[in-house]
């Protein structure tokens, strides 16, 4: 599991990457608004507690990064941007939640089929079952979630706004595997959170 010290810069650089991106993409750069991209990296250990202090500032930051980035593209107002955060806390929580229970289900699935000799049918069976139904659930989450935003939220600004999420989510993955990669080639396990 990739620990919070290497995830939560790396979640800078996501966000840095592709507000920059999208932004280059709408009309030409006037100025850097998002820190450079390796800002934030280095986190020092050099006192006890310190690494929590740097990862709740860090967190903070790029809560703020990501409100501010998501304002101004999306283009919403503060009343909308008040309304939009307790709903994306609530569905980011749901979907973390499937993420974990579907992982799980790929991982114990992935052990059942291992011994292709000695398959247990009914328990892969139940495994296939079951990411079937995490997968109605994420679809059942998406229409929830769309139905909350429509309150408050022009279709132009849910488009707007669900391209901004899924560009951060795939850049933040990327960046996960490149960092497990590159773990992984060094040959130093990261420690576990």
């Amino acid at each position: 599991m990739t620990p919070w010290r290497l995830l939560v810069p790396l979640a800078f650089v996501a966000l840095a990457q592709s507000a920059s991106s999208a932004h280059a993409q709408r009309r030409p750069r006037r100025e850097a608004v998002l820190p450079r991209a390796g800002a934030g990296r280095q986190l020092p250990e050099s006192q006890p507690g310190a690494a929590g202090a740097n990862r709740a500032q860090l967190e903070r930051r790029f809560q703020q990064m990501l409100y501010q980035a998501t304002r101004r593209r999306v283009g919403l107002s503060d009343a909308q941007m008040n309304q939009l955060v307790p709903i994306n806390r609530r569905f980011e929580q749901q979907r973390r939640q499937l993420q974990r229970e579907e992982r799980q289900t790929r991982l114990s699935l992935r052990d059942a089929m291992r011994d292709s000799a000695q398959a247990d049918q009914g328990r892969i069976s139940g495994y296939m079952d079951r990411l079937v139904q995490l997968q109605r659930q994420r679809a059942d989450l998406l229409e929830q979630e769309q139905k909350d935003l429509a309150q408050f939220m022009t279709p132009l600004q849910r488009a707007r706004y669900t391209a901004l999420q899924e560009q951060v989510r795939r850049r933040m993955e990327q960046l996960v595997r490149q960092n497990r990669a590159n773990v992984d080639t060094s040959g130093v396990r990261p420690p576990e959170p």
